[in-house]
């Protein structure tokens, strides 16, 4: 995990400095910043894999062609194969570079793994993102100029026009709490690469092109049940061993007890004779989340560490989590502070390491989440009324939900297909998988979503609905039923819980920090010019029209700025915004 930033149509030093300067804390093992004549590449590194020192941007032979790559190639050693014998290639970005060299914009399709990449050339410059959106890369254009960065806080920090919200994206986000459409963010003229493509600008033009299509999801009653419970531990295996070797440093898992983490800690020792450190999170002593994973730690051997969080840390750390998640939250489908509880557990992890396994993606592949993928009326009922509520029913996304998710109960089947696609589309990149790459490098690690290696993901997608998900009670079939045949006592009792999720680790804290979040905002005796006036019809409740002032006051009044009391920037306490 690193971070890069750069521009193509001038070579401006002063301003990829600024971008480097606001992504550091991605980077904290060395920076560079290379010029060219029609351009300037920045990257800061955080020492993963491959040989030590600062490795970036890497330049072709005839000083053309330069790179700057954040993420993960897992199948280098596989790659390096396909060079010519004579490639002496000790870093992934100069692999990336050779393989751009050799076979053209085909290249992106060869990598196994999560990973941003800049390619410029005098004439062009390619920006390119992995298949679900693991790492971030955002960019926007001006004056025949494309900037791009690894965070939107750096590209605000030398946009030279006004910042404004994007209200699209704040609409699609008040409906289901993160943005739908996978190129906007929260800000109008500034854009997400969408995942599995690249874009090439060249002649003040830019062209976008697909190189993975991840496969939607369907019905089919036909597939033989034995046939993907071995080929989901073949996987796993290959997997864990794949993953578990990218890497120089001691990593951890961040364990919460249920399904998902469980199999990955099995996995891990399964496959590993090195010790396992596993970290859970919990705000009450009778927290079961934290009574399972204490129970998976103990029967898988584990260094297992328990954070015990309250009111007071969650406040302690409210602003420096929204100014690092650099988008809106609000109480869509999901918590509306569910990945508050991962970004604490993050600070804790970091103290001693450098990578962790989290359990994003499971759900979306495998059809966790029973009320969504086994109650799609449901679903419907909810964004629609959460739809009609928004900037009074005036929105485009509006416009969708009402096209895909009508008052028609017979439509029930292909309203689960569609929730299927939505949270593995838009929900898993714009709001866990945000989370996820937000959250760890704000604390200078990296967080790999497990189930998300290209094996695992992939094969999962060839799976029907019906290999998913039964019913209420009926969810997550592949791995329950692994683990019901495994000859682990343990993992049977477990594939049998009801599935809670990371935001029940901050149940008592969360409605405390609500409760005090709200009464705070209610005790403002003059609200007129608070930015969340001029959107006041896209709000739901009092928490949501504070979490906007806060995240308008960093991000537009303060250009992606933070200003801090004390000294420990680490984890800082804002002044007050509002």
């Amino acid at each position: 995990m690193c971070g890069i930033c750069g521009l193509w149509g001038n070579n401006n030093p002063e301003k990829t400095t600024v971008m480097l300067n606001a992504i550091s804390h991605r980077g904290p093992d060395g920076s560079n910043i290379a010029i060219y004549p029609w351009g300037a590449l920045g990257f800061c590194r955080l020492d993963i894999f491959g040989a030590s020192g600062i490795n970036q941007p890497a330049l072709s032979s005839d000083g053309k062609t330069a790179i700057v790559f954040n993420g993960e190639i897992y199948n280098f050693k596989e790659l390096i194969s396909k060079l010519p014998a004579y490639k002496q290639i000790n870093d992934e970005a100069s692999l990336i570079l050779e393989l751009y060299l050799l076979f053209g914009e085909q290249c992106f399709t060869m990598l196994k793994g999560m990973f941003a990449i800049a390619i410029m050339a005098p004439d062009k410059i390619f920006l390119a993102r992995d298949a679900v959106g693991i790492k971030p890369l955002v960019y926007y254009t001006a004056n025949n100029c494309i900037y791009f960065a690894s965070e939107i806080k750096a590209l605000l920090r030398i946009k030279d026009d006004m910042i404004e919200i994007d209200d699209e994206a704040l609409a699609e986000t008040a409906v289901f709490g993160f943005i739908f459409d996978l190129e906007k963010t929260m800000f109008k003229g500034i854009k997400q690469i969408r995942p599995g493509c690249f874009i090439k600008y060249q002649d003040n033009k830019i062209s976008t092109e697909r190189f993975h299509t991840l496969k939607s999801s369907y019905y089919d009653d036909k597939i033989a049940e034995k046939i993907f419970i071995d080929d989901f531990s073949n996987l796993m295996d290959k997997s864990t061993q794949c993953q578990i070797n990218h890497s120089k440093h001691p990593q951890a898992i961040y364990l919460s007890g249920g399904i998902d983490s469980a199999l990955m800690t099995y996995f891990m020792r399964k496959n590993s004779a090195d010790t396992i450190y596993t970290y859970n999170l919990f705000d009450s002593e009778n927290n079961e989340d934290r009574r399972y994973a204490a129970l998976v730690s103990k029967a898988f051997k584990t260094d297992h560490v328990e954070h015990k969080t309250n009111v007071a840390e969650c406040l302690n750390f409210f602003d420096h989590y929204l100014y690092h998640y650099e988008s809106l939250v609000t109480d869509g489908i999901f918590n509306v502070l569910g990945s508050l509880a991962f970004h604490l557990l993050s600070y804790q992890i970091s103290k001693k390491f450098k990578v962790a396994y989290c359990g994003e993606g499971a759900d979306e592949l495998f059809g966790g989440y029973y009320w969504m993928h086994t109650h799609p009326l449901g679903f419907a009922d909810r964004i629609r009324m959460r739809s009609k509520k928004v900037n009074y029913g005036k929105t485009k996304i509006n416009e969708y939900i009402m096209d895909k998710f009508p008052p028609d109960d017979s439509k029930e089947k292909e309203m689960q297909r569609e929730i299927f696609d939505i949270l593995m589309g838009p929900g898993l990149t714009n709001c866990h998988l945000w989370s996820v790459d937000r959250s760890s490098s704000a604390f200078s690690f990296e967080a790999r979503p497990f189930y998300l290696y290209d094996d695992i993901r992939d094969w999962a997608l060839s799976l029907p609905i019906e290999n998913k998900v039964k019913d209420k009670n009926n969810t997550k079939l592949v791995l329950k039923r692994y683990a019901h045949k495994s000859d682990c006592q343990l993992l049977n009792d477990i594939a049998s819980r009801k599935k809670i999720g990371m935001p029940a680790a901050l149940s008592t804290a969360m409605n405390k920090l609500i409760s005090y979040s709200e009464d705070n905002y209610r005790s403002i005796k003059d609200t007129r010019n608070l930015p969340h006036k001029a959107y006041s019809s896209f709000f739901n409740t009092d928490l949501e029209k504070m979490l906007f002032d806060r995240f308008y006051n960093i991000f537009v009044s303060n250009r992606g700025k933070m200003i801090y009391e004390g000294t420990d920037a680490t984890v800082p306490v804002l002044q007050t915004l509002i």
